[in-house]
């Protein structure tokens, strides 16, 4: 691909104030009509290489806009090419907003050159796109932090640059709001425009961006597609935490879980008997909190089985409308003994899994889930309630909510 078809080519930038390197050899090219999200940890570097691109930090290596070298510009002709919104929306004078968003309009006029009335028609057309030209007439001092946002964002749209960058755009909106920033921000992609945007929430960026780059330290780690970047692996090296990446099935976006990480020598075994739904709470639960886990016997076809497939989870499985097995029997009896505690879900029974009941008996310590009394959920001819009351007598009887106090 030729240089010309790139909107953005950065070449070994590096940023440094005092001693302390910012951005390190930074090397990135972006092409028009990208949406492209830059994430990373607080201090990875996403707002400094964004005012690096703008021109007001001057860095060393080279920055290329529209196949214009920025160190050649002033800051006006900077400003024609590219528009940066702040994530900073505290102003202290009161001026009215349409003047906040006609001051988008100065790279076009000249010295001395007063706001046309193509200027206010293009000022108030971005207003109403952003649900802020109700605000003209307000002082921007008397907008909450959200609806100075929108209007900051009708701004930039009026400066009309083939480059927008956002850094943190949607850092005082709720949730409706944040969504339609990003949304205006995929039609300005869609029409050709491209958007670099710094995104804290990796739900967001994953749903919106065509591209992701990943920053650490300064530098850039992972660049790609939403699936290339958003791996286990690598948001755990970018944030340092133990990340689970899958694509929910309800939604059919990437989702997340973060686990707290534990000592090793800490870690517990926790086995869970379940069925019917009665773990998938469970075993998220336990996951999260850093315990290693296994689950048996599931059934083909069981969310709970499911679930353990998204967490990763060892788990023993069998086909439906069928007994367990002597080998599966043999497999959960091992997982049971080698745990530091079983937990034995609120299912129901019937003859099928009537031996995951029998294989609790192995457990070193067992907690007994009681929601709803087993009468209810025994569909066993009473051969259930004959083992669920040997169980009892050695167990620790609690509820799920209460699950937590006995771990």
């Amino acid at each position: 691909m030729a240089e010309n078809d790139f909107v953005l080519v950065i070449e070994d930038l590096s940023f440094y104030i005092e001693d302390n390197c910012i951005l390190k050899g930074i090397n990135l090219k972006i092409k028009k009509g990208e949406f492209v999200g830059l994430i990373g940890p607080n201090g990875a570097g996403k707002t400094t290489l964004l005012k690096c691109i703008n021109g007001i930090y001057k860095g060393t290596g080279n920055v290329n806009i529209n196949g214009k070298d920025l160190k050649k510009l002033s800051s006006k002709k900077v400003a024609r090419e590219v528009s940066l919104m702040h994530q900073n929306t505290i102003i202290s004078f009161p001026f009215p907003c349409l003047d906040v968003v006609l001051s988008g309009r100065y790279p076009h006029l000249k010295r001395l050159q007063g706001e046309s009335q193509e200027d206010y028609r293009i000022a108030r057309k971005y207003m109403d796109y952003t649900d802020t030209l109700k605000f003209e007439a307000r002082p921007i001092t008397e907008l909450s932090g959200g609806e100075r946002q929108r209007v900051y964002f009708a701004k930039v749209l009026t400066q009309e640059t083939e480059l927008v960058l956002l850094d943190e755009p949607t850092a005082s909106l709720d949730i409706a709001h944040e969504k339609e920033i990003f949304r205006y921000s995929c039609e300005l992609s869609q029409s050709g425009k491209t958007v670099i945007a710094a995104v804290h929430d990796l739900k967001i960026a994953s749903r919106y961006c065509t591209r992701l780059v990943l920053m650490k330290d300064g530098c850039i780690i992972a660049d790609g597609s939403v699936e290339e970047v958003l791996t286990s692996e690598n948001i755990t090296r970018a944030y340092g935490v133990d990340a689970l990446v899958y694509r929910n099935k309800i939604s059919g976006q990437l989702d997340f879980y973060i686990r707290e990480r534990k000592d090793e020598t800490e870690e517990k075994h926790i086995h869970i008997i379940g069925g019917g739904g009665s773990a998938s709470g469970i075993m998220r639960q336990l996951y999260e909190q850093g315990f290693k886990v296994s689950t048996g016997v599931l059934v083909h076809g069981d969310s709970d089985l499911q679930c353990a497939e998204v967490f990763g989870i060892e788990h023993i499985s069998c086909e439906p409308f069928s007994d367990i097995s002597d080998d599966s029997f043999r497999r959960n009896v091992e997982y049971i003994k080698k745990a530091d505690l079983t937990v034995l879900c609120d299912m129901p029974f019937g003859m099928q899994n009537l031996r995951n009941l029998e294989a609790a008996r192995f457990a070193k310590k067992l907690v007994i889930l009681e929601d709803t009394p087993l009468e209810s959920r025994d569909f066993t001819g009473g051969e259930a309630i004959k083992i669920y009351a040997e169980l009892k007598e050695k167990a620790v009887i609690t509820t799920t909510a209460r699950l937590h106090e006995v771990i």
